[in-house]
C-alpha cells in the first residue's frame, strides 16, 4: 500500500569505518519506513470511514473493513470487482462524465453520492476520490475514501418536505408553487406557450366543518386533494393555500382553450361524493382561471386575477369554472 522509495548511502565510509555513525542514521530510517508502514495500516484498518483502492482500471484491488460494513459485501465480493457494483443508477452519464474529468485533471474529487447496498437498498454517501501517482508522475491507482451521510440526508429531506409541503393532503404549499409558476413562466417565455393559473376554493365547506366537526372536514381535503392529483397531467402542480383553498398550475398549452377540458374534468371528479363510515358528503367547487400571457404578465397579477376569477364564481352561485375577463 506504500511505497518504500530506493535508497543507496554513498558518504565513503562503510559501518565498520563509523559503526556509530552509521549504523544510528540506517536504523534511524529503516524505523521510520516501518514505523509509516505500520502506522498507515493500523489507520487503514481500524478508519470509521470506508476506504476502496483500485488500480488504473478501477479493478478494486483493497478494502478496508469499514468499507465492507458500509456497503453490505464482503471483502472477497469486492476484490477484483469494480466500484460499479455500488451504482444506485441515481446518477446519469453526465455526472460521471464530470466527475472524472475533475479526478483526471486535478487528480482529486469530492462530492455526494448514492449507492446501493448488497440488498438494494439506498445509502449516501460523501467521496473523496483521489489519485495516486508513480515515480514518473503518471496515474497508478485511485483512493476513495466515503462516510455514510445517509441520515443527514434523510433529515435534510424531512426538512425540505416540511418547509415545501402541506402536512394534511401532502401537496405543494405556496411557498413551492410560487418557484414553480416562476420557472413556468420562464418556460412558456422560451417555448411561446401558455399556461393557466386557477384558484379553487370548495364551496360550503365551512357548513361541514361547524355540522360534522373539524376532522371530517380533513377527511373531505384529503379526498379532494387525492382526486385532484390523480386528475391533471404529471408535469401540473397542485397546491394546498390552506383552508379548503387550493391552486392549480397548467403549464405547455398551446391554446387557452385546452385548460377548459381539463377543469371540466376535475371538477366532476371533486363532486363525487365523499363515502366517510357513517355519512355521505358531495363537494361542490368554484375554479377561477387567469391566462399567461393573455391576461396578465407577472406572477403576482396572474395570482391576483385568478383570484378575482374565482370570487366572480362564487358570485353567480358557486360550482362553477370562471375565467378571467379584463
Amino acid at each position: 500500500m506504500t511505497q518504500v522509495p530506493s535508497m543507496s548511502f554513498s558518504t565513503g565510509t562503510t559501518a565498520g569505518d563509523n559503526p556509530g555513525h552509521s549504523s544510528k542514521g540506517l536504523s534511524s530510517v529503516l524505523w521510520s519506513v516501518e514505523t509509516r508502514l505500520r502506522l498507515a495500516d493500523s489507520l487503514f484498518i481500524n478508519s470509521d470511514e470506508g476506504i476502496c483502492i483500485t488500480d488504473l482500471s478501477e479493478v478494486i484491488i483493497d478494502v478496508n473493513p469499514t468499507l465492507c460494513a458500509l456497503t453490505s459485501y464482503d471483502r472477497a465480493e469486492l476484490i477484483g470487482n469494480t466500484p460499479r457494483i455500488f451504482s444506485s443508477q441515481l446518477h446519469d452519464k453526465a455526472f460521471f462524465s464530470a466527475l472524472w474529468h475533475t479526478l483526471l485533471t486535478k487528480g482529486q474529487w469530492r462530492g455526494e453520492v448514492w449507492n446501493r447496498h448488497r440488498d438494494g437498498s439506498l445509502y449516501a454517501v460523501r467521496l473523496n476520490i483521489s489519485a495516486v501517482y508513480d515515480q514518473n508522475q503518471n496515474i497508478s491507482h485511485f483512493v476513495g475514501i466515503l462516510a455514510d451521510i445517509t441520515e443527514q440526508k434523510l433529515l435534510m429531506q424531512s426538512l425540505e418536505k416540511n418547509a415545501n409541503f402541506d402536512p394534511l393532503t401532502g401537496l405543494p404549499n405556496r411557498l413551492l408553487f410560487n418557484d414553480r409558476l416562476h420557472l413556468a413562466l420562464a418556460q412558456a417565455d422560451r417555448t411561446s406557450t401558455m399556461l393557466a393559473v386557477c384558484f379553487l376554493d370548495l364551496d360550503g365547506f365551512k357548513a361541514i366543518n361547524d355540522a360534522h366537526g373539524h376532522q371530517t372536514g380533513d377527511l373531505v381535503l384529503q379526498a379532494v386533494a387525492s382526486r385532484m392529483a390523480s386528475n391533471v397531467r404529471s408535469g401540473d402542480t397542485i397546491a394546498r393555500l390552506g383552508g379548503d383553498e387550493f391552486i392549480i398550475l397548467l403549464w405547455g398549452l398551446q391554446q387557452a382553450s385546452e385548460c377548459r377540458q381539463m377543469l371540466e374534468r376535475l371538477q366532476q371528479a371533486i363532486c363525487q361524493p365523499v363515502l366517510l363510515p357513517r355519512l355521505t358528503l358531495v363537494p361542490a367547487v368554484s375554479i377561477g382561471v387567469a391566462i399567461y400571457p393573455a391576461d396578465a404578465q407577472t406572477t403576482e397579477q396572474l395570482l391576483a386575477l385568478a383570484d378575482t376569477a374565482m370570487y366572480r364564481a362564487k358570485a353567480a352561485g358557486g360550482n362553477r369554472i370562471a375565467y378571467y375577463q379584463a
